[in-house]
């Protein structure tokens, strides 16, 4: 009887949380939880984090765990309502034994680029071009041959309307212009530029 009460005790005790990546954009998503590898969790897919928690028990009552993460995707920024900007990380409380769900519902547009080619992109600028205002919204510098890069940017709402192209400068001196004023994205699009030779 003593070692049936003993079992009972040992399945009641509970060391660790789970955190739950769900990726409801069409692109992928990068996730990481405090000092641990990055993960690629493609679109649509989830992905589970095991943090480990001090054991709750019968006698410890609910154990709770504060730990950093960072969630960045394609065409998703999480926000921050107390600052108004968006960011890449923030804290969570986890619980032991239970399990706290996060979804990434697209709420950005995104600018990508990819070299395919033999050569470094030196310089990639990507552009917004509205009906007055010619906006620089970032530039990527060496892009080696078989790296991508991406940049968020945001989509037109009500009656906005603007569009992106990118200029890059290749590594023979070369100049390319991607993107022209069809080129309007929603959100959950991308605009994906693939550099070849």
């Amino acid at each position: 009887m003593l070692g049936m009460a003993f079992l009972l005790l040992l399945t009641a005790c509970e060391s660790s949380a789970v955190f739950r990546v769900v990726n409801v954009s069409s692109y992928p998503a990068y996730a990481r939880v405090e000092d641990g590898s990055q993960v690629t969790i493609p679109a649509g897919a989830t992905y589970d984090f095991d943090i480990d928690t001090d054991t709750q028990s019968i006698f410890t009552g609910e154990v709770t765990k504060d730990v950093k993460v960072w969630l960045v995707g394609e065409t998703y920024n999480l926000f921050d309502p107390d600052t108004g900007r968006f960011v890449d990380s923030t804290w969570i409380t986890v619980s032991a034994g239970k399990t706290l769900s996060a979804y990434l519902n697209p709420n950005r547009a995104s600018v990508k680029i990819t070299n395919q080619s033999s050569q470094n992109i030196v310089s990639a600028d990507i552009w917004q071009h509205g009906a007055i205002n010619h906006l620089q919204m970032g530039t990527f510098a060496n892009i080696e041959p078989g790296e991508s890069r991406f940049l968020r940017v945001p989509y037109p709402t009500g009656t906005a309307s603007f569009y992106y192209d990118v200029t890059l400068v290749a590594e023979n001196g070369a100049n390319y212009t991607y993107g022209n004023s069809s080129n309007v994205l929603g959100k959950d699009q991308q605009f994906h530029v693939i550099f070849t030779d």
